[in-house]
């Protein structure tokens, strides 16, 4: 049950008809039949038995950084949480964690690494909220979500009731877990802990990243100084957020890296023969389980859809082949035609299916 002041809220918040592209960071999409902000647990469970109440759909907002709306927009309850809130527990050389799903998750970031916490340092400048990061287990040059998380706590939309679970509840993959595969839009998550190392060293794994500090004079970089690598590579490529470029208003990386089997690799070195020129290799890098993750930028490339490619009023990144974006009054149409255009290209090149990382919202399908 809700208490009263906690549905009072939510209904103060109800609002009509919402304009739901200025709340996405790729500003496309119509608008929601209705909108409202949820502020804790409470004004959420209020928000999710109004709409089952009203015989509406319901969609959970975070800080729209992964998210194309359809230009019909969305025909129910669109519910964004704002929970907000930080608590740290100090324990020996770890730091405890705990943030709101509404909490901005570089904020969040740039706080662990003044405080000189490691762990969180490589998944800088990435937009949105705390909420989103578990659903894809959001990583970025080296590191994912999954390496500190701990524990979260969600509304389970099944039970009505909060529950807690541990990082292996949460059944982490590359850019997966529970809640984008077999429990899709089953629970909301409301906060989200962390196990920090309390003066720990910087995680440079990845080669682009180890470059930049080594070219910078960096040779035993600080948290801060990889932080602040991280953000600079993020920007040449126009991944961190800046509304005086039109080459960020994306969703960050549209596609998913492929992971193939090593025999679906030699096919697809076969395949990508004719695309690579003398003294060049096809990107590829082992994984843990023995298979092969792809490039999905150079993939794309190759496949005849460059940097700043132009797809009506949609396109390509001049900085990054990855990038989808709304170059000025784009629709959420022609971003799709130009997501199929790319999957297509790259599958009669190589054999690949590219497949999206965005949550596609109001969308009776995708073709």
């Amino acid at each position: 049950m809700v208490n009263n002041i906690a549905e009072e809220k939510f209904r103060q918040s109800l609002k009509r008809n919402a304009l739901l592209a200025p709340m996405t960071t790729l500003g496309v999409g119509g608008r929601a039949r209705y909108f409202a902000e949820a502020a804790s647990n409470e004004e959420l469970i209020a928000g999710v038995e109004w709409a089952r109440s009203q015989s509406l759909p319901l969609f959970v907002l975070g800080g729209g950084s992964n998210i194309i709306v359809s230009d019909s927009g969305f025909d129910g309850l669109v519910l964004r949480v704002a929970i907000g809130g930080i608590e740290i527990r100090v324990e020996d050389d770890h730091a405890i964690v705990t943030a709101g799903a509404g909490v901005e998750w570089d904020a969040l970031v740039r706080m662990c690494v003044a405080n000189n916490w490691a762990g969180f340092e490589c998944l800088s400048g990435i937009p949105g909220r705390v909420g989103a990061t578990p659903i894809q287990n959001v990583g970025a040059y080296g590191q994912e979500t999954s390496e500190t998380l701990t524990s979260l706590e969600a509304f389970d939309a099944t039970t009505s009731e909060i529950v807690r679970m541990t990082a292996d509840q949460c059944e982490f993959g590359y850019r997966a877990s529970r809640f984008k595969s077999r429990d899709r839009n089953r629970f909301i998550i409301t906060r989200v802990t962390y196990r920090l190392t309390v003066n720990g060293k910087p995680a440079i794994r990845y080669n682009e990243l180890q470059k930049y500090l080594e070219d910078s004079g960096a040779r035993n970089p600080s948290l801060a100084e990889a932080r602040e690598a991280v953000i600079a590579i993020r920007r040449r490529k126009a991944m961190v957020i800046d509304s005086n470029d039109a080459d960020s208003r994306s969703v960050g990386s549209f596609f998913v890296n492929p992971i193939v089997t090593l025999k679906e690799f030699e096919r697809v070195k076969q395949r990508a023969a004719k695309f690579i020129a003398a003294g060049e290799e096809m990107p590829a890098f082992p994984t843990s389980d023995g298979r092969v993750k792809l490039s999905a930028a150079w993939l794309i490339e190759r496949a005849g859809i460059h940097r700043g490619y132009v797809y009506g009023n949609a396109g390509t990144s001049t900085k990054h082949a990855l990038a989808i974006i709304n170059r000025g009054g784009a629709t959420a149409r022609e971003v799709i035609e130009l997501k199929n255009l790319i999957q297509s290209r790259v599958m009669d090149a190589f054999g690949v299916a590219l497949a999206p990382e965005p949550v596609f919202v109001g969308f009776d399908s995708l073709d």
